[in-house]
């Protein structure tokens, strides 16, 4: 058994190994359009498995997205597969509800943007056995009350029920999201608590808590900066796990920390040492770096094949949302300059 972990964490490595580089990224940022973006990532890039017989002139944005997040999950599928029988349930229950979570919101989007064409299913089938719903059923949706009847019987309809819109264009997407990554965060909390202990519990809990603490960062400060939320309704939309901030020193950022300060209130925390540079550019892209570097340092030096997997699960995360961002910018003719700055690697 040892001898198919320590295999796992050298397959995992290895595929790291392959991630986008910096002449990829400097390639991309180059191209001017979805299509150019694809035709590289197809001809260039280990995407061209997943972009194989697909005619990327013919791709859209929303479709391009599902694919490479697809491809991630098949990815990591491969991996799983190559350490059947091994202590890995957890991380494939994980990568399961990823897989349903981005179908229900990506389901949903369409309903908002009334654009059915993004909808693309195609998982790898140790996944998509998986599956708690109807996937047909559930990618054939064109309303609210479908995707409800699709997810009776889920652990989700309860969930997303709650949300149901009085009319088609009153739809709570960042609600229903925030509902369902509290689930997620809760399930992966569960998890980690049953199956590490010692060290390698304390360097996943680090790891999954700091993601789920900076997420909620991330949040207090759009809440505070866009929307003048009170500090009520911010407590109801973050999820209660703490890593390096304790629950006071939250509720005091909360309170008392307008949000102009709270990248000021990131840099005199012991989470500094993981900042780069100190000229703030958005909330997310510090909370992005902070999470890039722990988990690169993890997928460096850990020899836990679920951590070192867990690592990898998000740092390419943060890899598909650098290659959305080029995408977003290309897309709005952002400068070639400001586009590398958001980028994470």
């Amino acid at each position: 058994m040892d001898s198919v972990l320590n295999a796992m964490t050298t397959k995992t490595k290895a595929i790291y190994a392959k991630r986008l580089k910096d002449t990829d990224y400097n390639n991309l940022v180059q191209k001017r359009s979805v299509a150019e973006i694809a035709s590289y990532l197809k001809n260039e890039t280990y995407f061209k498995d997943s972009l194989e017989g697909i005619n990327e002139k013919a791709l859209h944005r929303g479709q391009l997205e599902i694919i490479i997040r697809n491809d991630l999950i098949l990815r990591i599928s491969k991996i799983l597969r190559y350490a059947f029988g091994t202590n890995t349930s957890g991380i494939s229950k994980a990568i399961v509800v990823q897989s349903e979570i981005n179908m229900i919101m990506t389901v949903i989007r369409s309903f908002v943007v009334r654009d059915y064409d993004q909808i693309v299913a195609k998982l790898p089938v140790i996944i998509e056995n998986q599956i708690c719903f109807d996937m047909k059923a559930l990618v054939a949706c064109r309303s609210f009350d479908e995707l409800l009847e699709v997810l009776k019987n889920t652990p989700y309809y309860n969930l997303v029920s709650k949300y149901t819109p009085k009319s088609d264009d009153d739809f709570d997407f960042v609600g229903i999201e925030q509902e369902l990554h509290r689930f997620y965060y809760g399930m992966m909390q569960n998890y980690v608590r049953e199956s590490f202990t010692g060290e390698s519990r304390e360097a996943i809990e680090q790891l999954f808590n700091t993601e789920v603490e900076l997420d909620n960062i991330s949040k207090i400060y759009r809440l505070k900066k866009y929307f003048g939320a009170s500090p009520d309704v911010i407590k109801s939309l973050i999820t209660p796990i703490y890593s390096r901030f304790s629950k006071k020193e939250i509720d005091d950022i909360i309170e008392h920390t307008d949000a102009d300060h709270i990248f000021d209130r990131l840099m005199a925390s012991s989470y500094k040492s993981y900042i780069k540079e100190s000229n703030f550019l958005y909330i997310e892209h510090t909370t992005k770096m902070i999470n890039y570097n722990m988990d690169r340092h993890q997928i460096l030096f850990s020899s836990d094949p679920r951590l070192v997997l867990y690592a990898y699960m998000s740092l390419m995360g943060i890899e598909i949302e650098n290659i959305i961002d080029i995408i977003e910018g290309v897309r709005y003719k952002v400068p070639v300059d400001q586009i590398k700055r958001m980028l994470i690697y």
